[in-house]
């Protein structure tokens, strides 16, 4: 018996000369975005797919909503050259302690915790620009001479910075350097920034609140930038506890620092070792 094989049927897609011209169009139009807008395109879409995970990214600075100074009996305590009133009296002096030569752990019996973190002036800036092996210069040209001037200016750009200022259309330069200043955002805001980003100022001292204090607590943190430094308060409050942290309790404290000599620095860091 001879098998005849029918010839091999192949599927053909007719396109009609008017739709391979439009296709053609398309295509064109698709490379050419592409190759002017793709870097954009990542960029915005990453942005967005930040925000998305991080609502907080989209906020900036506001003023405080509650700038009230809370005005009952307290206590001075002075660490690392500064000077700060705390409207507290209830401090454990057994738990209080400082760690590493920068760190100031200040225990109340309430279970209420604040912590005090001093650094040196350009400390985030520098950090930045070393691990991320950036030419000073570079970085100059593309964020300009007023961010190096400080970390207080340095830390307000990467604030004030949003998703919505990458776009499909911004050009590479900016959607690059904004991109980085974002990615910083995300990483480097302590605190509890989904209820609010602040800027808040003291006795000279400018700096930024990350959150409100809540019910349930939440981890809140204030920053500022002395001209000769850096200061980190960190706000710990007992879950459940008697003495709730509000907001003119925080007000208190950043309005009252101020620096001190440094005799009377050591002498009161002395009776917490």
């Amino acid at each position: 018996m001879t098998i005849v094989s029918s010839p091999r049927q192949e599927n053909h897609i007719n396109v009609p000369l008017e739709a391979r011209s439009h296709l053609g169009i398309v295509v064109i139009a698709c490379v050419t975005y592409l190759w002017l807008f793709g870097t954009q395109t990542l960029f915005a879409l990453e942005a967005h797919n930040t925000a998305r995970k991080l609502p907080f990214v989209k906020r900036t600075p506001v003023p405080l909503p509650d700038l009230s100074v809370s005005q009952v009996s307290g206590t001075t305590l002075s660490y690392f050259g500064y000077e700060f009133e705390v409207p507290w009296t209830d401090i454990d002096r057994e738990k209080t302690k400082i760690v590493g030569g920068n760190k100031a752990i200040i225990a109340f019996r309430s279970g209420n915790v604040l912590s005090v973190w001093s650094g040196q002036p350009h400390e985030f800036m520098n950090y930045l620009i070393e691990e991320g092996k950036v030419d000073r210069d570079t970085f100059r040209k593309i964020y300009g001479d007023e961010a190096l001037q400080s970390d207080y200016n340095f830390k307000r750009l990467i604030l004030e910075t949003t998703p919505d200022k990458i776009t499909f259309f911004t050009n590479r330069r900016t959607a690059v350097s904004q991109s980085v200043l974002l990615m910083v955002k995300a990483i480097c805001v302590s605190g509890d920034p989904n209820s609010g980003i602040f800027a808040v100022q003291g006795n000279g001292f400018k700096g930024f609140q990350y959150g409100l204090p809540q019910n349930p607590p939440k981890q809140l943190s204030v920053e500022l930038f002395p001209a000769d430094g850096h200061l980190d308060l960190i706000f710990g409050q007992k879950k459940n506890g008697l003495t709730v942290i509000s907001q003119a309790d925080i007000n208190r404290i950043v309005q009252t620092i101020h620096k001190v000599p440094i005799e009377v620095a050591v002498r009161s860091e002395d009776t917490h070792k």
